[in-house]
């Protein structure tokens, strides 16, 4: 039986793979193109393996944050104190909408139910939910739950855009090339100016 690999998106990838650097890539041979394989299909929940459509409903998530909390029992949960969770949701997706290593896909809807699920691993989900609650209750906690979000989610985005690889470095703006840049920079944001047309 042959070996079914996954592309970061979730797609099945059919085509020629390679070794390189210790993990299988995409193309027969190795180019800057080459994209991480993996053999586990990333649209499957691993926080919740009990749950088969993929990714865990936001309730489960938000349980398991107000149980990660601590401040009482998540069995009292209300109705309110849920639509509270749709909201930091929904916070969450902007912030991954505006991450510099999301790619656009898969696309992101908001969450409207409290039972909706999105194709976001449940890790982010949790760990933004928890850091949204802190800020919301005021609690001290939010100095733990900050960096452990942002943690969680550019680990798993950078895992989603390029796998599990050493960080390279690609220069796409022709770096600091005389032709392009004067050598002048600004005091306001620290970027190169860029000629002008005259100069």
């Amino acid at each position: 039986m042959a070996t079914t690999y996954y592309l970061s998106t979730g797609e099945v990838w059919t085509g020629p793979y390679h070794t390189y650097d210790g993990h299988t890539q995409t193309g027969a041979t190795h180019t800057s193109d080459s994209r991480v394989l993996s053999k586990t299909d990333p649209g499957e929940s691993t926080q919740n393996p009990h749950i088969r459509q993929g990714h865990s409903p936001l309730e489960t998530l938000a349980l398991q944050a107000l149980r990660q909390f601590g401040d009482f029992s998540p069995g009292t949960t209300d109705g309110a104190v849920l639509s509270m969770f749709i909201e930091f949701a929904n916070y969450i997706v902007d912030d991954i909408r505006q991450h510099t290593y999301y790619t656009g896909y898969p696309v992101l809807d908001y969450y409207e139910s409290i039972h909706d699920a999105r194709p976001i691993n449940d890790s982010i989900i949790r760990c933004g939910l928890l850091y949204h609650y802190a800020i919301q209750q005021g609690s001290d906690k939010m100095q733990i739950y900050s960096p452990m979000y942002h943690q969680q989610l550019n680990r798993h985005l950078w895992n989603e855009l390029n796998g599990n690889t050493k960080i390279r470095l690609r220069i796409v703006d022709d770096g600091t090339n005389k032709r392009n840049f004067s050598d002048k920079t600004s005091t306001y944001n620290g970027l190169a100016y860029e000629k002008s047309a005259s100069s």
